[in-house]
């Protein structure tokens, strides 16, 4: 059995406040931590936004199908008194009116050959944006 006496209790309370923060922030990474953000919010203030994961809810409009050499890509704005642009990877079942909650990684500007703003990325394979679509339509 271990045993120490009061004098070595400081020294192991410096040695284990590192540790304790990596395991918080390895708990906060893991656990994929999203805001909840309204698209207006996005819209108004997308510098405060720019890389973060967020999940949105709002009405979808203009949904487009496009088959890629990945798969499928949805592009579609996302809107509640603004809008956002969604570009969601994989199979996604959106259509124009229906109310949507999505989580993604936004991005203030987005685009090679076309520069967007306001953009959510949903699955796909940008970096930390968690590889599968997390899309779920509102009841």
């Amino acid at each position: 059995m271990l045993s120490l006496s009061h004098s070595h209790l400081p020294y192991l309370r410096a040695a284990m406040a590192p540790a304790a923060l990596l395991i918080a922030l390895a708990s906060t990474v893991a656990c994929g931590h999203t805001t909840q953000v309204a698209p207006s919010s996005l819209a108004a203030n997308p510098a405060d936004y720019d890389g973060q994961s967020v999940t949105v809810s709002g009405t979808a409009k203009n949904p487009t199908a496009m088959q890629m050499r990945r798969g499928t890509a949805t592009t579609y704005q996302l809107c509640d008194s603004a809008c956002i642009t969604v570009i969601a990877f994989g199979d996604t079942n959106i259509s124009d009116g229906s109310q949507v909650t999505t989580s993604g990684r936004f991005r203030a500007s987005f685009g090679r050959k076309q520069m967007m703003t306001n953009v959510l990325i949903v699955g796909g394979r940008m970096r930390g944006s968690g590889g599968a679509p997390a899309l779920s339509p509102s009841p």
